[in-house]
């Protein structure tokens, strides 16, 4: 009998597996075998990548086969039992804070150093809050690395005090205070600003205080250009701090390699800087990779700063290697690349290629269609030219008053989600956010040079090429799930399609297996 197996549906059953080897607990460290029961063939039996394809009247011969011993009745009731905590994105964490809940005891959190971290921020706590102490500190991370979550349960850790998490990141803001419908905790960082150089704030009384993406922090001339005063955001913080609190700890947290906006390539110079320049005894804490950007001596006592800097991704479930697979790919690093795809793709991770957008689109709903609370979207760099033709819009004007709580929140049916494919966003609309599988749309803003082995990008200042090449790893290194690469069928981007298979991402097509 004829057949057809579906990628999307593999995809499925293989992250289903992935998911309880993870996050339920009595599932840990055991074999989960993935199983794809095709329920209109007959006598069908095939192993595709691990994962065993079966008709109905072969599922019972395959279990037995696969389990030989008695199934212990306690034991099966425990695992039916068990806990089942998956790692929740941003916004569900948000949630779980703001209700005063608990946030998942997650392995995959636990292997990394956030718990050494947010103990070593517990005691900085403690130790400014009985010293009278202004303390600075910052946090490092790769993209996914769980800065926002980190923040998030700082907040949660120490919530006797006043606290506030602060970002300009303006979607981001949006989608919390959508998901809260409130905005208690989670302020916009230029309203706080604008209220302190306008009327000095003086109702600010915020002892612990989260700074969302410190690199991006403006200069004095972006400042100036936007009307908000002649000071950098950093020497506005600062000073708001020292004139409003008797002590605080202001967390930095850092986002590496993220600048993609004109004024945010000074980095922690500016907190430097302004540190350096302020009135009161900053004591400051940082991790041991940033120890050439600050002249101050850190803070010492008691205090661990290697974990100061988070180095594994949480985002992309079991493999650590994306970040460092997009790294090489835009850095023009094809073998170490190459090397890393098999290990991203053998841990579930899922990484498309297609040149036919509407395939991209098939396969996300037909992926998630029976999973409301998935989310999948289409993000391109804000600088791709030739994108109206496809439906795709990410120019400022476009994207400026798209509502983005409902675009990462609505469910799927919603005219405004994401999941209706209809409104792409820009890297200034997903920095800090996730998706479950992004479409990522790759621009000709950023075009492969065959011949040279290297990239080409659009603008002709190092500025423009930084700018572009963080561009992308923000677009590539917001899924979940994993992602699909759509390259628009322009001949000057038939090079850059050729060189994302012959690194090992796979092309996408309509045709299934049979």
């Amino acid at each position: 009998m004829k057949y057809k197996i579906k990628e999307e549906d593999l995809d499925q059953v293989s992250a289903y597996a992935r998911d309880l080897r993870e996050y339920h607990y009595q599932s840990r460290d055991k074999n989960v075998v993935p199983i794809l029961v095709l329920t209109k063939t007959k006598n069908l039996y095939e192993e595709i990548n691990g994962i065993i394809c079966v008709s109905d009247d072969l599922l019972q011969n395959t279990l037995d086969d696969i389990y030989t011993e008695n199934i212990n009745p306690e034991l099966l009731e425990t695992w039916i039992n068990s806990k089942y905590e998956p790692l929740p994105t941003i916004v569900e964490a948000a949630r779980l804070i703001m209700e005063k809940e608990e946030l998942p005891n997650i392995r995959r959190v636990n292997s990394t150093c956030i718990p050494e971290t947010l103990e070593n921020l517990n005691s900085l706590t403690e130790y400014a809050k009985n010293n009278k102490k202004h303390v600075i500190s910052f946090v490092t991370g790769v993209p996914g690395a769980g800065k926002t979550y980190l923040g998030l349960q700082y907040i949660y850790n120490v919530k006797e005090f006043k606290s506030v998490y602060l970002s300009g990141n303006g979607p981001l803001v949006q989608v919390l205070i959508d998901t809260l419908q409130s905005d208690v905790f989670v302020k916009d960082l230029q309203n706080i600003e604008k209220e302190y150089i306008d009327n000095e704030a003086e109702d600010f009384n915020y002892n612990v205080i989260v700074f969302d993406e410190g690199q991006r922090a403006w200069n004095k001339e972006r400042m100036k250009k936007d009307d908000r005063g002649d000071q950098s955001e950093p020497e506005v913080m600062i000073e708001l701090c020292e004139k409003r609190l008797e002590w605080c700890v202001l967390l930095i947290l850092v986002g590496e390699g993220q600048e993609i906006h004109t004024g945010e390539n000074s980095g922690l110079k500016l907190w430097d800087d302004a540190i350096n320049n302020s009135k009161k005894e900053w004591e400051i804490v940082y991790p041991p990779k940033l120890s050439e950007t600050f002249e101050k001596n850190p803070l010492k006592e008691n205090i661990n700063d290697k974990v100061f800097g988070l180095t594994i991704s949480l985002r992309s479930h079991l493999s650590e290697n994306v970040n460092d697979f997009t790294n090489n790919l835009i850095n023009g690093n094809i073998e170490e690349a190459s090397e890393l795809s098999e290990s991203i793709l053998s841990d579930n991770y899922t990484m498309y290629c297609t040149r036919d957008l509407e395939i991209a689109k098939d396969y996300c709903k037909r992926r998630y269609k029976n999973e409301p609370t998935k989310r999948y979207g289409i993000i391109a760099s804000s600088k791709a030219n030739g994108l109206i033709k496809y439906g795709i819009d990410v120019r400022y004007e476009t994207t400026r008053d798209l509502n983005y709580g409902k675009w990462y929140n609505a469910p799927p049916y919603n005219r405004y989600s994401c999941c209706k494919l209809k409104q792409a966003v820009s890297e200034f609309g997903v920095q800090g956010l996730e998706l479950d599988m992004p479409i990522v749309v790759w621009g000709t803003d950023m075009k492969w040079n065959k011949r040279k082995g290297t990239f080409i990008f659009e603008g002709s200042g190092d500025n423009d090429k930084l700018y572009r090449k963080n561009t992308y790893r923000v677009l590539l290194t917001r899924g979940r799930d994993g992602f699909i690469i759509f390259v628009p069928k322009y001949k000057r981007l038939n090079p850059v399609f050729e060189l994302l298979k012959e690194i090992g991402i796979k092309e996408l097509t309509d045709e299934e297996s049979n």
